[in-house]
């Protein structure tokens, strides 16, 4: 599991929007963590966070 793999899913997310839309459209949480360990990305929800602090930093957004 990895902050960059994280940080990789909030990019993806953010720019392409048939990933989003599969990935939204999963039936539950499980499914939607199976959804992105199948697409190549393993982290946790820490890891998706301390990504989230770093986008917010390179896009300098003050979050609320």
């Amino acid at each position: 599991m990895s902050v960059d793999s994280a940080k990789a899913y909030i990019e993806r997310m953010r720019s392409d929007e048939s990933f989003r839309h599969q990935v939204n459209a999963c039936d539950g949480e499980d499914a939607s963590w199976q959804y992105l360990r199948e697409n190549g990305f393993a982290f946790s929800v820490n890891e998706f966070k301390q990504a989230q602090d770093l986008i917010y930093q390179e896009y300098g957004i003050t979050p609320l």
